[in-house]
């Protein structure tokens, strides 16, 4: 646990205090998003507020634009109706470029891409999901993180 509590020392105290570019789409979005697909959240201090006040884990996703399994991720996966309205209830979404937050990257050891990582409100590592995934393999590996979460919030009696 102990290791937990100084990761997510670091996290908290290095990731949220970087300033994240904000941006009108995710960077490596391949069009607009329809009615069911996912509510990208692209400034990371702002999506971390939202997390901590709905008590939701943040998925980060991080791609690039010359990663083509980042856009097929995207496209196959992450906008499924499945993937994406499981991710819109749950968790708080966040896109982030592997190019332009290196630092954000760095922190959290993003060694290759596409990456998945899934942090609690309170920036404890949930999950991490390297490379592509079809749908179900990815929804399983993004509730198995959920479900962390709920034990951590029901093991703390802090109500969702």
């Amino acid at each position: 646990m102990k290791r937990s509590l100084t990761f997510a020392a670091l996290i908290t105290a290095s990731i949220f205090t970087i300033a994240v570019s904000t941006q009108a789409a995710p960077p490596f979005s391949l069009s607009r998003p329809a009615a069911n697909q996912l509510k990208w959240h692209t400034n990371l201090q702002s999506a971390h507020k939202i997390a901590a006040a709905e008590n939701k884990p943040m998925l980060l996703v991080f791609g690039a634009d010359w990663c083509h399994y980042c856009k097929k991720l995207e496209r196959e996966t992450l906008n499924s109706k499945e993937v994406s309205s499981y991710v819109n209830e749950t968790f708080i979404a966040v896109h982030l470029d592997a190019d332009k937050d290196k630092r954000v990257a760095q922190i959290l050891k993003v060694s290759s891409l596409p990456c998945t990582i899934v942090l609690s409100p309170n920036a404890d590592l949930l999950g991490r999901i390297e490379g592509f995934y079809t749908t179900a393999p990815y929804h399983r590996q993004l509730a198995t993180a959920q479900q962390k979460h709920q034990a951590a919030v029901q093991a703390s009696g802090i109500a969702r």
